[in-house]
């Protein structure tokens, strides 16, 4: 298994093939062991090229590779990458207690065992088909506005989907984004706290999205709400590594400036709750109401005139 491992690293490292030989000097183990874990990587669904005379050469595996993300991103970040974690934003809020970090931290695992959401709902995140990633970045702004973020963050996914995929997915207000009518990813904005000064340091974007999940095997309850990318992402043949840096870009170019509200348009585009009966649940209270604009910081404005910051849209009456 280590040998297996210690090739695996090797080819990641490489863009260009290598000879069997070359890889046994580097990692002083035999042809034979070379020529073993390759067919055991093969074996597990890697994708490695082999042509006589030139040498091996690893494609986009369908693990997350740290490797094969940093390819293809425009801006540095550090990567985390795991096998199997409670929660991606539970590991960015523990680094954010540590110690300031220069450039953002992206904690991503193949498995989240207790992942969450709003209100502290859990999130089904089965293992190796799932995007289940945190960002941790320093707080630099005066006025932070959470929601704003998490709007943005959705708006990001969007044009992502749309763009990689080829599909046009929408927006539930306030954060959720739906394919055929069925929720494909969720969005939880968090932040670490200054204990002395009570200053927010540092901000945690969770994201989780069901990329190759196949939501028959949840349980029918979930099934009927929960929906995947997988048809799309099988016809795109898009790998996990590639959307995540593709996201990454999209959403790393959009933070900057997310608090002019510059994105609001494409939101307000994606948004399907516009002109729909709606009813919105704020803890124990329910209200009903056209939903007839969405403000450029995100609130929701009924044809009455009533306005929500937050809330939950927990029924929509589509207008026929």
């Amino acid at each position: 298994m280590k040998t297996t491992e210690e090739v695996l690293a090797y080819l990641e490292q490489n863009e260009s093939p290598v000879s069997g030989q070359e890889i046994a000097d580097s990692l002083h183990i035999s042809r034979t062991a070379v020529w073993k874990a390759i067919q055991s990587l093969q074996a597990k669904g890697y994708l490695i090229d082999s042509k006589p005379r030139v040498g091996y050469l690893l494609q986009d595996p369908p693990a997350l590779s740290a490797t094969f993300i940093q390819r293809n991103l425009k801006q540095p970040l550090k990567l985390e990458i795991h096998q199997s974690l409670s929660s991606t934003n539970a590991r960015a809020k523990e680094l954010g207690t540590r110690a300031e970090h220069d450039i953002p931290q992206v904690i991503i695992s193949e498995q989240q065992t207790k992942g969450y959401g709003r209100y502290g709902r859990a999130f089904a995140s089965p293992k190796n088909t799932g995007i289940y990633l945190s960002i941790l970045m320093q707080n630099q702004f005066k006025h932070f506005d959470a929601g704003l973020l998490t709007t943005a963050t959705a708006t990001a996914l969007c044009r992502v989907i749309e763009k990689t995929l080829q599909i046009k997915p929408e927006i539930k207000w306030v954060n959720d984004v739906l394919v055929n009518g069925k929720k494909v990813s969720g969005i939880l904005t968090e932040g670490v706290t200054d204990m002395e000064t009570g200053q927010l340091k540092q901000v945690v974007v969770g994201v989780g999205i069901n990329y190759l999940t196949d939501t028959t095997l949840f349980d029918p309850e979930l099934a009927q709400r929960a929906g995947s990318l997988r048809q799309a992402v099988l016809a795109a043949k898009i790998t996990r590594n590639k959307f995540i840096a593709a996201f990454l870009n999209d959403f790393f170019a959009l933070f900057p400036s997310f608090l002019s509200s510059d994105f609001m348009d494409d939101y307000r585009k994606y948004c399907t709750t516009l002109g729909q009966q709606v009813t919105i649940t704020q803890g124990s209270q329910q209200i009903t109401g056209l939903a007839s604009a969405i403000t450029d910081n995100g609130q929701l404005v009924l044809a009455d005139g009533r306005t929500f910051s937050s809330g939950e849209i927990t029924k929509i009456r589509r207008k026929p």
